[in-house]
């Protein structure tokens, strides 16, 4: 593992907050609060990845702040923005991730078989569950009448198969364990994160099902965003990009 540089605490030290603030509840500037650690970690990314990858990982990172903002202020009509600025997010990864080749082997071949059973297990999960939200207006195009009650699945069911994708290639590329291990983690919380938030009964006046499993959800967000920009910078060094003080193990056995 990389020795930590300053920059890694602030990131840390900006989840750090983004989770003590949960038992809060909403307050002015919760959005901005939650997505810092992301847009820190996009600013970060740029100069220590365009080497290898252009500004691909940059806007993976900028996209996934972008969601941490939406769907941070639990406005129900910006919830929809917040899954437009996460399949944009993956979009740019692949994009990124594509560039390196792929070193695929029977084990790598078994945990994306995984990622497709879960994916299609929690698809038929959100279409059994499938809860109503009130919405006036998706984007820039107001609903008439307003509020709707509309149904999550089709945002969620359209989102899930880029997640599995964009999981998928990292599994299957050629490259740092780190970033794999970060797209797999990211499934994890984007499992966690719509289950708490639209799937699972809330009481009533709630903005979610339960703290415990926003500070889950959260947490491995961060970690899941903190490993993909971490291998990448780490392979952008190793292609002969910025040098780093200590190196990753890039190149695998292909397990």
């Amino acid at each position: 593992m990389p020795r930590l540089r300053p920059s890694d605490l602030v990131y840390w030290l900006l989840a750090g907050i983004s989770l003590a603030v949960i038992p809060l509840g909403l307050f002015p500037g919760v959005a901005v609060v939650r997505m810092a650690p992301t847009a820190l970690l996009a600013a970060i990314a740029l100069p220590r990845t365009r080497s290898l990858f252009g500004t691909t990982i940059a806007w993976g990172l900028f996209w996934g702040a972008c969601g941490d903002w939406f769907l941070g202020t639990f406005e129900p009509d910006l919830a929809p923005m917040g899954v437009i600025a996460f399949f944009l997010g993956h979009i740019c990864y692949i994009a990124g991730m594509r560039r390196t080749g792929w070193q695929v082997s029977s084990g790598r071949r078994s945990i994306v078989a995984g990622l497709c059973l879960f994916g299609v297990g929690y698809g038929g999960f959100i279409l059994w569950v499938n809860p109503l939200q009130p919405i006036s207006r998706i984007a820039w195009v107001a609903l008439d009448p307003a509020p709707q009650m509309l149904p999550v699945a089709p945002a969620l069911l359209a989102y899930m198969p880029l997640l599995m994708g964009m999981a998928s290639v990292a599994v299957l590329r050629r490259g740092s364990r780190l970033w794999s291990a970060g797209a797999l983690i990211f499934v994890a919380s984007d499992a966690l994160i719509p289950l708490n938030q639209f799937l699972l009964p809330r009481p009533p006046g709630a903005i979610c099902a339960s703290n415990w499993l926003m500070f889950a959800g959260f947490l491995t967000y961060y970690w899941a965003q903190y490993w993909i920009a971490k291998g990448a910078m780490a392979e952008a060094a190793d292609a002969g990009g910025e040098p780093h003080p200590a190196r990753m193990q890039v190149a695998d056995s292909g397990t």
